[in-house]
């Protein structure tokens, strides 16, 4: 979840860079919630219940049968899918089946006396070989903010790309965790809570055998839904992944309405689709994370790189001084660009450069892998 944060902050960092703005870009992004996880137990029966080592159930024979916790048995279906509640709070983990290709849909709706006033949609399409995913969200009414309409978010290897119109393409290379679309994107703050009840039959949702558990108001304390009139949580009796969720009530929501204290009717649902998805590309408009190049003068020991059309950024852990010294030695030393303001103040700096070529304007501060940000701003 880190991972999450730092890419968000970098985007966002990436927005001011460019036009002064974005000051709201981590608030707007969709919120979805966690997966959430049935255990497979391997004799240990803490993560569902606290009690007992033997009890009595009827199967499918009409037989009564012991089921005991017997250590090198391997777990069953049926026994994974057993318990009659799941507890949301214990049971938060992003987990998604190995070597699996996927699709993820989202639909986030509010409405306010029959009007739409704010809605987000997202297409995500996930692919174990090649390690690559991409998320698509389209935004309308409130939902818009400072993000736009759009916005496609894309993972390839360890190659990261974000396109928020009307912003260019941003590229950053060097960078791994983001392969999964739950991971990447959905909210372990709290969004679920308490037990959940488990509910028979047990359903066949998106090809997968699931098992049904039913939400109350108690379960969503924290997104302020004051009243529930459906909500289901569906989860892969083999795997323990999420396959749906899904929830209409009534309550308020300040991601797709700007009237935060309005109430309004909410529709929510999340699917996880295991099926082929098309082999996933570097979006349109952005450069290839293998071909980055700059015309400025880069450490060797560059890593995360970023890149956007007047922007090159990346980290280094070259001390803060010897960094100074080299843009100040390298951009000077054929009289193509002049110094025009120093402004240092450890762990920042601003050297801004004049020249034929414009002015360049070199940005320091500290880096999220303990190292040092170099930021790297040309305007004509």
């Amino acid at each position: 979840m880190n991972k999450k944060l730092l890419v968000l902050v970098l985007i966002g960092w990436l927005l001011v860079a460019c036009n002064g703005t974005g000051e709201e870009s981590v608030a707007d992004l969709p919120t979805a919630v966690p997966t959430i996880v049935i255990v497979e137990s391997d004799g240990d029966s803490n993560a569902l219940d606290d009690t007992p080592v033997e009890v009595e159930v009827e199967s499918e024979s009409g037989e009564d049968t012991a089921v005991t916790t017997d250590t090198e048995s391997e777990p069953s279906t049926d026994q994974i899918a057993e318990p009659d509640t799941v507890n949301l709070d214990e049971i938060i983990l992003y987990k998604e089946p190995q070597g699996v290709d996927y699709r993820t849909t989202l639909e986030f709706i509010m409405t306010v006396e029959d009007e739409v006033v704010g809605s987000a949609n997202a297409q995500g399409n996930r692919t174990a070989n090649p390690d690559a995913s991409e998320i698509v969200f389209t935004m309308t009414g409130d939902a818009v903010g400072e993000l736009g309409e759009t916005m496609t978010i894309t993972q390839i290897e360890d190659a990261f790309y974000a396109v928020l119109p009307p912003q260019p393409c941003i590229t950053l290379s060097g960078q791994s965790g983001f392969e999964n679309p739950f991971g990447l994107f959905l909210d372990t703050g709290g969004f679920l809570t308490e037990d959940a009840q488990r509910v028979m039959p047990d359903e066949t949702i998106n090809g997968v055998d699931s098992a049904h558990f039913a939400l109350s108001e108690q379960n969503l304390l924290d997104w302020e839904v004051y009243e529930i009139y459906e909500a289901d949580l569906y989860i892969a009796k083999d795997g323990g992944y999420v396959t749906r969720l899904r929830i209409l009530g009534r309550g308020v929501n300040n991601v797709l309405n700007s009237n935060a204290s309005q109430e309004g009717e909410i529709f929510y649902e999340l699917n996880f689709i295991p099926e082929p998805v098309p082999v996933i590309q570097v979006p349109q408009g952005c450069t290839d994370a293998t071909e980055i190049n700059t015309q400025y003068p880069v450490l060797a020991d560059a890593t995360a790189v970023q890149s956007a059309p007047g922007l090159f950024s990346y980290e280094t852990q070259t001390p803060f001084d010897e960094v100074i010294a080299f843009y100040k030695e390298t951009l000077t030393a054929n009289n193509e660009w002049a110094i025009a303001q120093e402004i240092v103040q450890e762990p920042n700096a601003s050297i801004t450069f004049t020249g034929a070529g414009g002015t360049l304007m070199v940005n320091l501060g500290p880096g999220p892998s303990g190292g040092i940000i170099v930021g790297i701003l040309s305007t004509p």
